[in-house]
């Protein structure tokens, strides 16, 4: 993620007015358009990126339905005289007021997630965009904020539109906003193979100006005293005043869909996670999803002892529970199947003493050595019922004296894996010479933690208990 503060200097706009990026990069039209649906992190930002494209587009009499994420009530951190509350308060009527004169009749809508937290909250944001795009086809352009514009907010709501576009046939555009600030025009980011300019009629480039102006706590100080700065002063606003847009064009492929014939006697090949990760670096969702970071928690609190010495993952994907188990353990050693995961994984971890990566197929390309730990998460489905077999035993042969195997698996059917959750669970009860220890169960994901008979309790190890 880029760092910046908005309130340096920043680009100017002369900077970019050189550059003349309409003459380097294609220029966009909106024949076939049907609808439009406008993702905005906060108040402001469907104004700044894409006001003259909706101002456009309502003109043409389409559909427009315009989804706020946040109420911005974070943008004045430091302010003395106006609260969060406040804030919010003032920017649902500005953005309403300013969506109002750029598009009379679209839809707004309001989601009040909390500002400066949507990378928490990207599952809700993404089925607000799901339900707005409904069964539309390639007719409906969702267009959100640019996913390297170096607010993790626009981060957020892009993610948050990718996948809902992943289970559509919508296409996908992103604006950048704060990127004119940070970035100069000879970045690599300004590719010309996927930035697109919209070229805007003065009528509409009038409309775009009046609706920023409405954004008053932004473009305007909220009062003189310190913290009250406009957070869109004038030259930053210059960036706004172009005669295009830009948008950069996010292809997006569908989500695969699952096979229906998949084969209970024949794990997933490596070919079905090269196209998974073929859709983006974190299909699953690790980093964003709140399900996810709840999940790691619940996994890293039901392990039995505080501190161990050697760790396996089984699957680690790109590394983001390793960076927790390294915490827990002297060392971690991730496996996965294919490369493209364990890239990111080594780049997330990089200098971090103790800490390995390998790509091998499990169960038959097993590591050598003993394992305090053996972690399976979210793995156990993808294999054969006999292959599962001979992972668990390799699993249990594995285990270090006193060792521990965690498992959690997601719960609900997914058609195209060879078994479910909690199939994978049955088959752990009937290792020999492990005993459960841990067992939770919830709706979404079951987790439970097996040691080495006879396993004594946590607080048994502590001497609370005899």
């Amino acid at each position: 993620m880029v760092t910046f503060n908005h309130s340096d200097s920043g680009t100017p706009e002369k900077a970019w007015q050189a550059a003349h990026l309409p003459d380097r990069c294609t220029s966009l039209g909106v024949s076939g358009l049907e609808r439009l649906i406008v993702v905005s992190a906060h108040p402001d930002d469907e104004s700044l990126g894409v006001g003259g494209l909706i101002a456009h587009v309502a003109g043409l009499g389409l559909p427009i339905i315009v989804i706020v994420l946040s109420n911005g009530e974070a943008s004045h951190p430091n302010s003395s005289t106006h609260d969060p509350a406040r804030l919010a308060q003032l920017r649902r009527i500005e953005v309403t007021d300013a969506l109002a004169h750029l598009a009379p009749n679209a839809q707004v809508r309001l989601l009040e997630l909390p500002d400066g937290k949507l990378t928490e909250n990207v599952d809700i944001a993404e089925g607000a965009i799901n339900e707005a795009i409904g069964d539309a086809g390639d007719s409906t352009w969702v267009v959100a904020p640019w996913r390297a514009d170096g607010h993790p907010d626009h981060a957020a709501a892009s993610s948050a539109a990718e996948r809902a576009v992943r289970t559509h046939r919508a296409r996908l555009f992103e604006y950048p906003i704060w990127a004119w600030h940070w970035s100069t025009p000879d970045d690599a980011v300004w590719s010309a193979e996927t930035v697109r300019v919209f070229e805007l009629k003065p009528a509409e480039r009038e409309a775009k100006a009046r609706a920023l102006a409405l954004h008053r706590s932004q473009v305007r100080p909220l009062s003189e005293s310190p913290g009250d700065e406009a957070i869109v002063p004038a030259g930053f606003r210059a960036h706004f005043a172009r005669d295009f847009e830009t948008l950069i064009e996010v292809h997006v492929r569908p989500k695969p869909q699952p096979d229906a014939h998949a084969d209970p006697n024949q794990s997933l090949p490596a070919g079905y996670f090269d196209t998974v990760y073929s859709y983006g670096s974190d299909p699953w969702g690790f980093e964003t999803r709140w399900y996810e970071k709840r999940k790691r928690a619940a996994l890293l609190a039901a392990l039995p002892r505080q501190r161990f010495g050697a760790a396996l993952e089984l699957g680690c994907s790109t590394g983001v529970l390793t960076a927790e188990l390294a915490e827990r353990c002297d060392t971690v050693l991730g496996i996965d199947l294919v490369e493209q995961p364990l890239g990111i994984a080594r780049q997330r971890l990089a200098g971090r003493p103790g800490v390995s990566f390998e790509r091998r197929a499990l169960p038959g390309d097993w590591p050598e050595g003993e394992f305090g730990l053996i972690v399976l998460s979210e793995v156990g489905y993808y294999c054969s019922a006999a292959d599962l077999r001979r992972l668990l035993e390799r699993c249990r042969a594995s285990l270090a004296p006193g060792g521990a195997l965690v498992a959690c698996h997601w719960r609900h059917p997914v058609v195209d894996y060879p078994l479910t959750g909690d199939a994978v669970h049955a088959q752990l009860t009937h290792v020999v010479g492990l005993q459960r220890t841990v067992h939770h169960l919830e709706r979404d994901f079951v987790l439970e933690v097996y040691e080495q008979r006879p396993a004594l309790s946590v607080a048994q190890r502590d001497g609370l208990v005899p």
